[in-house]
C-alpha cells in the first residue's frame, strides 16, 4: 500500500502563487510527507517565503524543504532535482499556480490503491473544461485538431495523446499526463525522468515523459475526478516576446524525440493546421463583427 507522498514544486519568482498553493496543501484532509521547493529565482524572495511558512508545515508534521536548483534554469531540471531528494512512495509534481481542492491528496492515494497497475495519476483541472466550453469556435477547433493535431482537443472523459477532458465524470486511462499536477510512483519516475534538454519553461516536457511511460505501461496512467484542482495559469512574461518561439522550439524537439522523422513531419503538419485555423478564426470573428 502506498503510504507517503512527496510534493515537488519547481518555481521561478512566483511568491504570491506559492502562498495560495501552500494554503491549499495545508488545508488537505491528509498531509504529505514533505514539500520540496526547487528554486530558479535569482533573488532570495522564495527562500524567505519558505522560512516563514516552515513552522506552519511543521505543525502539520510536514517537512518543508527549500532547494536552490544547482543546475541550469529549467523546470524539467528542477523537477528532477526535487524527485532525487524525495523520500515518499510517490512523487507529486505541482506547478506554483495550482490550487488543490479539498480531498485532492486523498483522491490521488485512493486512485493508486484502487488501481494496482497505476504508475502515474493526475488530478483533474476543473477550470480547463470550463474555459474550453466558453470558446465559441470549440467545434471548429476540435475538427482541426482531429486532422492536424495542432492543439489539444477537449472531449468528455477522454485523455488520449493531444487530448484533455473537457468534462470528467469518472477515473479514466490516459496516454499522457500534465506535469502541472501529476503523481508518479517514485521508482518508476526515476527510471525515466524529465528530459533536461528542455530549458526554462520546458514546454511539453510532460508529454515527452508521460508518453514514454505510457508506451511501457499502456494501462498505467490515470486521470481522476477524486482529485480536483484549479490551474490559475500564472504569467509566463519572463520570456517576453520570445515565449512563442521558445514553445515552438520545445514542441519540435519533443515530437522529433518521440517519433523521429514522423515527428518532424507532424511538427510541420501542425504548423499548417495552426495557420489555417488562425485564419478561419479571424475570418469568422470578422464576419460576426460585421453583423
Amino acid at each position: 500500500m502506498i503510504a507517503s507522498i512527496s510534493i515537488v514544486v519547481p518555481t521561478y519568482d512566483r511568491t504570491e502563487s506559492i502562498k495560495r498553493l501552500f494554503k491549499s496543501i495545508l488545508d488537505q484532509d491528509i498531509s504529505p510527507l514533505e514539500v520540496i521547493i526547487v528554486d530558479d529565482t535569482p533573488s532570495s524572495d522564495v527562500e524567505e517565503l519558505c522560512k516563514k511558512w516552515h513552522p506552519l508545515f511543521a505543525e502539520k508534521g510536514v517537512e518543508l524543504i527549500y532547494l536552490r536548483n544547482p543546475r541550469r534554469r529549467s523546470a524539467a531540471v528542477a523537477r528532477n532535482v526535487g524527485a532525487e531528494h524525495a523520500r515518499g512512495d510517490i512523487v507529486l509534481f505541482l506547478d506554483t499556480d495550482i490550487v488543490l481542492l479539498p480531498g485532492y491528496l486523498q483522491g490521488i492515494l485512493r486512485t493508486f490503491q484502487e488501481n494496482p497497475n497505476a504508475v502515474g495519476v493526475s488530478g483533474y483541472i476543473v477550470n480547463i473544461g470550463e474555459a474550453s466550453r466558453r470558446v465559441r469556435l470549440l467545434a471548429l477547433k476540435n475538427l482541426f485538431n482531429l486532422v492536424f493535431k495542432a492543439y489539444y482537443r477537449y472531449l468528455p472523459n477522454r485523455c488520449r495523446f493531444f487530448e484533455y477532458p473537457s468534462q470528467l465524470t469518472r477515473t479514466v486511462n490516459c496516454e499522457w499526463l500534465t506535469s502541472s499536477n501529476t503523481a508518479y510512483k517514485r521508482e518508476v519516475f526515476l527510471k525515466y525522468k524529465f528530459d533536461e534538454n528542455l530549458e526554462g519553461y520546458s514546454f511539453m516536457e510532460d508529454v515527452l515523459l508521460s508518453y514514454k511511460i505510457f508506451r511501457d505501461y499502456p494501462k498505467g496512467l490515470y486521470i481522476t475526478t477524486l482529485a480536483k484542482c484549479i490551474h490559475e495559469e500564472g504569467s509566463k512574461d519572463i520570456y517576453g516576446s520570445n515565449l512563442d518561439k521558445h514553445r515552438d522550439n520545445c514542441r519540435k524537439y519533443v515530437l522529433v524525440k518521440l517519433f523521429g522523422l514522423k515527428g518532424l513531419l507532424l511538427y510541420h503538419w501542425q504548423n499548417l493546421g495552426r495557420t489555417i485555423l488562425k485564419f478561419l478564426k479571424l475570418a469568422t470573428l470578422s464576419g460576426w463583427r460585421g453583423k
